[in-house]
């Protein structure tokens, strides 16, 4: 059913209401009197609205409102905090800080929001983990459109295969190729079943000492494994739909939480689909980090790696240099780059 079209009548007054919303908000801001002496540094561990949650160097967990001119900021971000003085008219539940400044970030992942729009995901983050399994089964296209985002952050990039207790005959041919090709790369691959207890100490040590994202699809068990690594946080788990096969949101706003030895995991709202933000063709050659050390070395400079006679790439691929899916699936990403330029 198609969606009822606002009139313009309709749309001035919307827009007059955020109009006026802003203009009450900054106000408020103008009014509100900040303790400069009480400055600290805080890390976002969850947003919502204009409001967030952050830690302070003692992981306290501080209740904070947003600055109006400040952007997007994503769960990750370090942001200077400043505490606002009370009043008489101070609420209890209210936020009693004010996020004054976002610190400038190592890297920011992003994904392709509503109408093409990008939206920020996590903020500061040194590893992508891309979580797959084995029902919904493996995407290997959809693995590579991951990896470029962590080539192009830049991130490691660490794969994990969940739900290992389903393998059957034709599923396991399909995780072991799966498997083989990325550890030839140079890519590090983790099996794992949260039922099963497997692969949940090599995924432990894996996440020490950094920060990591989960991403992939609903339904692969992002959420189970960080139930399993965290006990005792309350995460909300929901079973995979029986009629699609796909799972249910289970994860509304990326959360950020602690791990042992120094490990800090941040868990993202589960997609359908991921599209990374490719500025450039080169940065989807940047991506493939096999693909790319043949790039430069075609005969033409202007090759499309298609029909051209001495193109690098596709010999390679013949030679048994370079994995023809991957090539495939790189020539693919340049043609959706291409079509959307």
């Amino acid at each position: 059913m198609a969606k009822r079209r606002l009139s313009k009548q309709q749309q001035r007054r919307i827009a007059s209401l955020q109009k006026n919303k802003i203009k009450e908000n900054l106000q408020q801001e103008r009014t509100e009197s900040l303790d400069e002496a009480s400055t600290q540094t805080a890390r976002v561990i969850s947003h919502h609205g204009r409001e967030l949650f952050a830690e302070n160097d003692a992981l306290e967990t501080i209740k904070c409102k947003i600055r109006q001119n400040l952007g997007d900021i994503a769960c990750g971000d370090y942001v200077l905090i400043q505490q606002i003085q009370e009043t008489a008219q101070s609420q209890p539940d209210e936020a009693h800080y004010v996020v004054v400044a976002v610190k400038e970030r190592s890297n920011l992942l992003l994904k392709t929001g509503f109408a093409g729009a990008t939206k920020p995901v996590a903020a500061n983050i040194g590893q992508l983990v891309i979580v797959t399994a084995v029902k919904p089964a493996p995407n290997p296209y959809l693995v590579d459109r991951y990896l470029t985002a962590a080539e192009n952050l830049p991130a490691k990039a660490l794969i994990v295969v969940n739900k290992i207790e389903l393998l059957d005959d034709d599923t396991r041919q399909l995780v072991d190729g799966l498997t083989a090709l990325y550890r030839n790369i140079g890519y590090r691959v983790i099996c794992t079943s949260m039922k099963q207890n497997i692969g949940l100490e090599d995924l432990s040590q894996a996440l020490s000492n950094t920060t990591s994202i989960l991403v992939g699809l609903s339904g692969v068990g992002k959420s189970s494994i960080v139930k399993a690594m965290l006990p005792r946080e309350d995460i909300k788990i929901a079973k995979t739909s029986e009629a699609t096969g796909e799972g249910k949101h289970t994860t509304t706003v990326s959360a950020l939480y602690h791990l042992k030895d120094n490990g800090i995991i941040i868990d993202s709202p589960g997609v359908r689909d991921f599209t990374p933000i490719n500025n450039s063709r080169d940065e989807i050659t940047n991506g493939f980090i096999d693909v790319r050390q043949f790039s430069g070395a075609c005969k033409f400079s202007n090759c499309s790696h298609k029909n051209e006679p001495g193109c690098a790439m596709k010999q390679a691929v013949a030679d048994g240099h370079l994995n023809e899916q991957r090539f495939n699936n790189y020539l693919r990403m340049l043609d959706e780059f291409d079509e959307k330029e």
